[in-house]
């Protein structure tokens, strides 16, 4: 798992980083800013639903008869949330304090150049 590409990002420092997998998860980073707004009950619950989420894009990907998903966006006010499937049912979760002036393009290409199997 590459989460410690998307720790290094020199644009932005992430929020939160995580490995996901098919059967739990596991947190490679949290700013400090934010480390105590978040319990590991609030972890879990974002799991489930991170999980839930990428089961759905699997089908999804499957009805529009696509191969690969490289990336998933999640766009909030003032978060943006980038999941990066590695695997079936696995992926890295990196977030990201969100405004106009975030280089989007300049992250999902950095994704793109460092994708498994590529």
């Amino acid at each position: 798992m590459r989460s410690y590409l998307y720790q290094q990002f020199e644009e932005a420092t992430p929020r939160v980083v995580a490995g996901i997998r098919s059967v739990d998860f596991g947190i490679r980073f949290v700013r400090e800013d934010i480390r105590d707004r978040y319990t590991d009950v609030d972890f879990e619950e974002a799991y489930k639903m991170i999980m839930r989420h990428l089961v759905a894009s699997d089908d999804f990907k499957s009805l529009i008869g696509e191969q690969a998903c490289r990336v998933q966006t999640l766009y909030f006010t003032d978060i943006i949330i980038f999941i990066i499937p590695s695997t079936r049912h696995e992926a890295v979760f990196a977030s990201f304090d969100y405004d106009e002036d975030f280089p989007v393009n300049q992250f999902v290409q950095q994704i793109s150049e460092t994708a498994p199997g590529e």
